[in-house]
Formats: C-alpha cells, structure tokens, sequence
C-alpha cells in the first residue's frame, strides 16, 4: 500500500473523536496536518494555507454544506469527501462538484491514507497513455493526440478506470460499484455518464472506438482501439 507521508493535508470535519483519530494518524507519519470542524473555519484555514497537499472534507457541518465550500473555493488541492451520506445522489453531487474521491463513513484511518495516496502519485506515475489518449490523475485532465478532452469529474473517473483496465469488460453496476466504492441501486445515471463520455472522445477521435459495448457484457476500453 502506497503511504502518505511528509505532506500537508487539511481536515475539515465536525465529529471531534473522528478528527482526533484522523489528525493523530497521519501527524505520526511526519505529516502536517491542520483541522477545522465549521464552514467558517474553514474558509479562514483555506485563505491561510497556502500550499497543501489534499484536504479531507465533511459534508454535513454545523455551518452549511462542505459541498458549498468545494464549489465555491477554485484551486483547491484534491479534495476527498468524507462522509456519512451514502445516496448515489450525494456520491454524484460530490464528484461533479470537484472532488477526486468520496468515501462513505465508518472508514478506518488505514483506507483513508490509501485512497489519498493514489490521488498524491508522483507525476511519473499520475499519467496514463493509451490509444492517443493521456490521461493526467494529478491534473485530472484529459487529451487526446494533444486536443484537450473536457470532462465532467464523473466522467473523468469512469474513464480513468476504464483505462486502467484496458480490455476488460464491466456493466454499467460494475462500473459504477469499482468506481464510487457503494452498491448501486439503479444504472441510469452512469448510462447518461457513459453516454456522454463516449460522444466526447467520438468528437475529438471521429475515426476511433475508444469505449466499446458488448451485450452481456458491458463496457470496455479496448487493449487495442477499434476503427
């Protein structure tokens, strides 16, 4: 499992034995850690610290929603939410409102470090190529033969796994399951994403199938794109 180590992350959560237990974890692995349990904190933390690494975010606050906060607050470092909100609803807001991760209450301090950790890798390994396709997990951005791909952050993450799972294929449940780490109720809404992904790579890649479909089978990326 990769560690997170010697960087700067910014809690954000109002349950204190939960922050306790977090902040105490990773300050023992010589990170830097700051904390804030309201809205208002933290807007002054943000505004304060210049440079961090990722900022682990609450949704429910006394003050408002750490969803108000991550839509209107531009440059922010990764942002992994948090949270005891487990609807497909919540878990889509947070993505498509900027954040890299979400993860669903209890989770242990051990999970939590790994799933930043893969949101922290160095540049070298932040990058996927394939098929004309670079695919930046540092940057979360998306180009193709170097004509930038704009993606919603769904769409960013089902590509991403896609890719990184080149010639296998996933229903749309499967899909949604490995990528937003929860059971999903119904497959709808990651059609619509899967749709629309597909148009975007067809507008920039006319000539290529980037996301094949297979009946009984689902979706894949191609370990060799289709004409």
């Amino acid at each position: 499992m990769h560690e997170v180590t010697n960087k700067t992350i910014i809690f954000i959560e109002d349950d204190a034995v939960l922050l306790d237990r977090m902040t105490a974890y990773f300050a023992e692995k010589n990170n830097t850690v700051h904390a804030a349990s309201t809205l208002a904190d933290a807007r002054s933390l943000l505004t304060e610290i210049r440079r961090a690494d990722a900022v682990v975010l609450d949704i429910i606050l006394p003050d408002g929603s750490g969803l108000d906060l991550l839509r209107e607050c531009g440059n922010l470092p990764p942002v992994v939410i948090l949270s005891d909100l487990s609807t497909e609803e919540y878990l889509l807001t947070g993505f498509d409102s900027g954040a890299v991760d979400y993860i669903v209450k209890p989770c242990s301090p051990r999970l939590l470090e790994a799933r930043i950790a893969l949101r922290l890798l160095p540049a070298r390994q932040a990058v996927l190529s394939a098929s004309g396709l670079e695919i930046d997990s540092g940057k979360r951005t998306v180009n193709y033969c170097q004509k930038s791909v704009l993606l919603t952050a769904s769409e960013f993450n089902i590509l991403h796994f896609l890719v990184s799972n080149a010639g296998k294929y996933f229903t749309a449940q499967e899909i949604y399951e490995k990528v937003w780490g929860a059971p999903s109720m119904q497959t709808t809404t990651i059609k619509r994403h899967l749709s629309t992904l597909r148009q975007k790579l067809k507008s920039v890649a006319p000539d290529k199938t980037l996301i094949v479909t297979e009946f009984g089978r689902g979706y894949s990326f191609p370990a060799e794109e289709i004409p």
